[in-house]
């Protein structure tokens, strides 16, 4: 996926939608040539993967997703980590880019997806109820979560990665079709540096500063 400028799901409707439209140009029916033309350009922008180059800082974790932050601050995460962690919820909106990106350097230890509902990404506590995808990452002295949560529109999640592969920072990890809804649960002692209803960009914005003392 690296330098690649569309996610690889798309490549097929965009390749056949530009197709199509070329081919019904040809065949001098120019409105049908120009509905595909306007699919290839749809899909050329649903799913664009621009490059991103991250903070040059390993104590900083960055967005995984592109989007608004909907939701922030301590929760208890009792499956994966097991204790009092600092969370950060950002919603993608159909409009984002879609492909979501490593916040940190690391090693895939589990990587888990379990079915669910569909219901709107924006609302509160749909984390535990819709179709969601479960990858945790162990930087060498910390763990990491990331959930990737489908919402109303979104029916697809993506894995680029499995068990045991290692990521770097800024990477591309999977993607959710049709956007939807990234959290990010870290240690307690970062600080978050982003607010509700800020607008952050995957493999980019910093989500903390350099950790404070434990």
């Amino acid at each position: 996926m690296r330098g690649i400028p569309v996610a690889r799901e798309g490549l097929p409707l965009i390749s056949l939608s530009f197709g199509l439209s070329i081919l019904l140009f040809l065949f001098k029916t120019p409105i049908f040539a120009i509905i595909c033309f306007f699919f290839f350009l749809f899909f050329l922008f649903f799913f664009r993967n621009p490059k991103r180059t991250p903070i040059n800082n390993d104590d900083v974790f960055i967005s995984p997703a592109d989007g608004k932050v909907m939701d922030l601050g301590d929760v208890d995460e009792k499956e994966f980590i097991n204790g009092r962690v600092k969370r950060v919820c950002i919603f993608m909106s159909p409009l984002d880019v879609h492909v979501n990106r490593a916040p940190c350097d690391g090693r895939i230890i589990k990587m888990q997806h379990r079915k669910g509902e569909f219901a709107l990404a924006f609302k509160k506590d749909i984390d535990k109820e819709n179709e969601r995808n479960y990858v945790l990452i162990d930087n060498g002295s910390e763990k990491i979560l990331l959930v990737q949560i489908a919402g109303f529109l979104a029916r697809r999640i993506i894995p680029y990665v499995k068990e045991g592969d290692v990521v770097k920072k800024a990477e591309p990890f999977g993607m959710i079709a049709f956007g939807s809804r990234v959290d990010i649960y870290f240690p307690q002692h970062y600080e978050i540096v982003v607010e509700l209803g800020m607008k952050v960009k995957a493999g980019v914005t910093p989500l903390t500063k350099t950790k404070v003392n434990k």
